[in-house]
């Protein structure tokens, strides 16, 4: 017979082999680049999973412009690995976010403690990195003068597949959502307003209380608040929440800080960092405050500094110009890991592989000495000194993005002085170099990297202050006269991309066998449409209702038609159809498919879409 003393030490190695529930490897994995739209997400765990606790609140995955992506989770026989399946694609460009929340229990009752966290890049079309100016959008009403636009949010806002601005104007104190008409056409104005004198500036998105909706959050300088506006399930804005922080804002981020499965919000006042805990439903708790180092906490990022998928805080301060990193324990407490010199005033910061070694590296927006500083991460939560690169007088922005389609993270800094943007190319490994100059009118203040028009290509929209316009610049891809152009009218994608693959001496779009696909469709609400399947005619044949990019003299597959009365082959109200694809294993390699759709209009007359030709 044991003693109960005996006891104790096995019951506390029971407690001890109990407590750890890990996630032994991810799938994609942490800071990769170049990630398909339709990736699968696979994680492996240490123990078998309650399948109770495998479920949509416990395992999240999010685009940074496209939102929550909807997806089904399943659990292998051996109850150790999940794959969640998105039943959409992400954007091109764009940052996924996988979320697991410490609630995801093994059968033996363990948890998984401090949750697990993971970022990806997605996948871009290759392109040639040169842009050119394609619209100038007004953010002011008729008569209307200053507004003051600091920036603005890409998010998806209305879930129609598109890319929409929510921009934070900070002397009429609201925020103006102009929506994209799916063609990269943004409409009128939607005002939400703030109480007077909030002055909203920086701003991110999220969902915030689990809806399926991408609601926006907003720092708000002479108001000491964040203000929280959540979308009312239809594309648009509720009045907002406020909670008071007791400083000016110039720094936010989104992140789950405890592992329990819903986003909670980090600032800056200026004088610490606060941290904003969900409750669950959208609304937040009283802060909490800690040092972020140094004198004036300013900027804020948020990345996983260490590889523990746990989300660490990056810190950038005014006063004494330094960078840190605090190393979160995924139970919404923070501790210092490195302090540096941030080699200037670190007004603004993006974070991202940016040399391919597989570690976060952080850049900033130095406002007192015109540069952007690329700082490389050691994998542990430390970062060398940083390089400085030369940018515009007054930089007050920055982003990363791939502009090329080369699977590297390229840099753009928009500068309030100078009036424009400047874009700062990889060269693979993390040294930036053949910059070119983006103009704006008056004062850049925001420079943002998103695939705006759904080509697949990456764009870049600049927005000045003072005038209060957004200068859209936009991918300048080759001409194929001899291909039909995607239209508003009918579009067709594979994976997020319309850059008519195959053509105009661009190769296929590559499918790999067994893996998932989406074929996208848009066009104007309630068109038939048929896609079909063939040899690719290049050039193209003249019809009355387009370029027919199919060989009429081969054998032709119909895939899809809404003509015979398949509710797939009609679009939605948004004017979208979006169809997931197994791509079957096996197939002969070298395989290659050219497709294109035929849709009606809304006279009742037909025209074809792109063609878009793919190789299995």
């Amino acid at each position: 017979m044991h003693s109960a003393t005996s006891l104790v030490p096995c019951l506390l190695l029971a407690a001890s082999a109990a407590a750890q529930l890990s996630v032994t490897s991810a799938s994609p994995g942490l800071n990769a680049r170049g990630i398909s739209p339709a990736a699968v997400v696979t994680l492996t765990f240490s123990a078998p999973l309650q399948a109770a606790t495998v479920t949509a609140q416990n395992i999240r995955l999010a685009g940074r412009w496209s939102g929550p992506v909807p997806g089904q989770l399943t659990l292998s026989p051996s109850g150790t690995t999940v794959t969640f399946a998105p039943s959409r694609p992400l954007f091109a460009s764009e940052i996924a976010t996988l979320y697991v929340s410490r609630n995801v229990t093994s059968t033996t009752g363990s948890t998984l403690t401090g949750g697990f966290t993971s970022t990806w890049w997605i996948d871009c079309a290759p392109s040639s990195g040169t842009l050119q100016l394609a619209q100038t959008v007004d953010y002011r009403l008729p008569g209307e003068g200053l507004i003051r636009t600091y920036g603005f949010f890409a998010g998806d806002v209305d879930r129609d597949g598109s890319p929409d601005m929510s921009s934070t104007n900070e002397v009429s104190w609201d925020v103006r959502l102009m929506k994209n008409d799916g063609c990269g056409n943004f409409g009128a104005p939607t005002v939400t307003l703030m109480p007077n004198g909030e002055e909203p500036s920086p701003n991110e998105g999220a969902d915030f209380n689990g809806d399926g909706w991408i609601d926006l959050a907003t720092g708000n300088q002479n108001g000491q608040s964040v203000a929280v506006f959540l979308n009312n399930g239809a594309g648009n804005y509720l009045p907002p929440q406020l909670v008071a922080v007791g400083g000016a804002v110039h720094g936010l981020a989104v992140l789950d800080a405890d592992s329990d499965g819903d986003i909670d919000l980090v600032c800056t006042n200026q004088q610490n960092i606060c941290l904003l805990r969900n409750n669950g439903n959208g609304t937040f708790a009283a802060p909490t405050f800690f040092d972020g180092g140094g004198n004036g906490e300013w900027s804020i990022q948020v990345a996983d500094a260490n590889g523990d998928g746990r989300p660490d805080l990056f810190c950038g301060t005014s006063g004494s110009q330094n960078l840190r990193v605090l190393l979160g324990n995924g139970n919404g407490v923070f501790t210092t890991s490195t302090t540096i010199s941030a080699g200037g005033f670190p007004w603004q910061m993006a974070t991202g592989d940016v040399n391919g070694d597989g570690f976060v590296d952080c850049v900033t927006a130095n406002r007192s000495n015109s540069t952007a500083t690329v700082f490389f991460g050691n994998g542990s939560g430390g970062l060398a000194a940083g390089v400085g690169y030369a940018v515009g007088f007054d930089p007050v922005s920055v982003d990363i993005g791939d502009l090329e389609g080369d699977d590297d993270l390229d840099i753009v800094v928009a500068s309030y002085g100078s009036g424009n943007a400047t874009m700062l190319r990889n060269n693979g490994a993390g040294t930036f170099g053949n910059s070119s100059i983006l103009p704006t009118t008056i004062a850049g203040s925001c420079a943002v990297i998103v695939d705006y028009d759904r080509d697949g290509d990456t764009d870049v929209i600049v927005v000045d202050e003072l005038d209060d316009k957004a200068f859209v610049w936009r991918q300048a891809g080759p001409a194929v006269p001899s291909a039909q152009s995607p239209s508003c009218e009918a579009t067709l994608r594979i994976n997020s991309y319309a850059t008519r693959a195959g053509y105009g001496g661009s190769a296929p779009r590559f499918l790999p066998g067994g893996q998932l696909a989406f074929f996208g469709i848009s066009g104007q609400p309630g068109q038939l449409l048929a896609l079909f399947g063939g040899t690719r005619l290049d050039p193209g044949a003249g019809s009355p209702f387009g370029l027919l990019n199919l060989d009429l003299g081969q054998p032709l597959e119909l895939l899809l038609s809404g003509f015979g009365g398949d509710p797939f082959g009609v679009l939605d109200g948004n004017g979208e159809r979006t169809v997931p694809v197994s791509v079957p294993p096996g197939l002969p390699p070298g395989l290659t498919l050219t497709m294109q759709c035929l849709l009606t209009t809304a006279a009742g007359a037909l025209v074809t879409s792109n063609p878009e030709q793919v190789v299995f």
